[in-house]
């Protein structure tokens, strides 16, 4: 077996214990400052989902045929034309994404796997909750078990 095969095995066995929103929550959180990444990992993942997107355009266009017929054969009430149409463009920009991941390796390794956990006083614990409760889960079917805090 040569390197390179090797190499796509170990990727597909990868990609296989995964889902994908696990793979698109991971390198949405590569480029994110709130997840405690520094510009180390944020900006090779950045530039990576940016050449991603950059070359995902041209494949949507080819594209079209190919997704013009999975958006028709959806149900009308439910198909979204622009998940459709830039699906392409979205998987080429979290693939490009993952050229964070090494530097994600890294800087957890040498530096955040180290960290002491953040440790939340009262008063943040209650902002972090009202915070939460304030969230409008207009995508999920959840029913609050108390009622929004009143007033501003």
């Amino acid at each position: 077996m040569t390197a390179r095969a090797a190499w796509s095995a170990l990727l597909a066995v990868a990609m296989g214990c995964t889902s994908c929103s696990q793979l698109v929550r991971y390198t949405d959180d590569l480029v994110d400052a709130r997840s405690g990444r520094s510009l180390f990992t944020r900006l090779p993942a950045t530039a990576g989902g940016v050449a991603g997107l950059v070359i995902g355009v041209p494949v949507d266009i080819v594209a079209v045929p190919v997704t013009y017929a999975v958006y028709a054969s959806q149900d009308p009430l439910k198909r979204d034309a622009l998940s459709t149409f830039l699906f392409p463009s979205f998987v080429l920009q979290h693939v490009g994404q993952l050229l964070g991941a090494p530097f994600d390796l890294i800087e957890w390794s040498t530096y955040r796997a180290w960290q002491e956990p953040e440790t939340l006083t009262k008063e943040e614990v209650e902002r972090r909750e009202t915070e939460l409760d304030v969230v409008d889960y207009t995508v999920f079917p959840v029913t609050p078990v108390y009622g929004r805090p009143s007033g501003g």
